[in-house]
């Protein structure tokens, strides 16, 4: 079994989340927290329109993003038939936030927990 010293080394538990190539990071502080945070990571990542996370992050994470469609229309911004790699930036939300937003009704969502 974990001692209380190793558990407070691996928190927080960061859940990264993608949809269409935009990342996101739903945060767990405590391991209470982790299921609540597997769950919702699951859902933003297939209902992203739904949830706001841009006002709802407290930090942001930077990334890279490989942009390569192979599109024509796509040479003149790339050397050649080099992919396109864009510095992006992600969102950072805790699972408490999301929570509280969930229990005040101002996050409408469609699926039970």
């Amino acid at each position: 079994m974990l001692s209380k010293r190793k558990i407070k080394k691996i928190f927080p538990l960061d859940f990264y989340g993608e949809d269409s190539g935009w990342r996101f990071i739903i945060r767990a502080q405590t391991p209470d927290e982790v299921l609540e945070a597997m769950y919702w990571r699951a859902y933003i990542s297939c209902h992203r329109k739904n949830v706001d996370l841009l006002h709802l992050a407290t930090d942001k994470f930077n990334y890279r993003y490989n942009y390569s469609t192979g599109e024509t229309s796509d040479l003149h911004f790339g050397g050649g038939n080099a992919p396109i790699r864009v510095n992006m930036m992600g969102p950072i939300v805790p699972i408490s936030t999301i929570l509280e937003k969930v229990a005040s009704g101002e996050l409408v969502k469609t699926a039970s927990v």
